[in-house]
């Protein structure tokens, strides 16, 4: 998959962003996991931001885009450090029925199958980062 917009679940994504927009970067805030589904969550910033803005969102000074996929039927899971402050670059793949999730930073690494994958949001907030904090223009990755 090339962009955002192709999930299932970006109906509202679409609303917001007038043009497609690349899966890659995204800092990662969040990750849960529901072993009795099995069902995977990951939530994360993107470097993009929505051009076309409800009324609610407008003149409030957000500056962040916030998304999260929500995955179901789980499978072959790897995580290989917990993400602090790293930049990761994802990658979803389509192939036989499932879907390929891969996350990968400097210091940081997810995988995973998923029969099922969703997006939720996206949401805005002010971010006024620390400065130890991510840098979208990190290409060392």
């Amino acid at each position: 998959m090339k962009h955002w917009n192709d999930l299932d679940g970006s109906i509202f994504f679409n609303k917001v962003f007038s043009q497609p927009i690349e899966i890659g970067k995204a800092y990662i805030h969040s990750l849960g996991i529901e072993n009795d589904q099995p069902s995977f969550g990951i939530g994360f910033d993107i470097p993009d931001f929505p051009d076309v803005l409800p009324e609610k969102w407008k003149n409030k000074g957000y500056n962040t885009c916030r998304i999260a996929l929500s995955c179901s039927e789980v499978s072959n899971l790897k995580i290989v450090n917990l993400p602090h402050r790293d930049i990761f670059i994802i990658n979803i793949k389509r192939e036989n029925g499932y879907f390929l999730l891969t996350a990968n930073s400097k210091n940081a690494s997810i995988e995973l199958t998923a029969k099922w994958l969703s997006m939720e949001g996206p949401t805005v907030y002010i971010n006024n980062p620390e400065p130890r904090d991510y840098n979208w223009a990190d290409n060392t990755l």
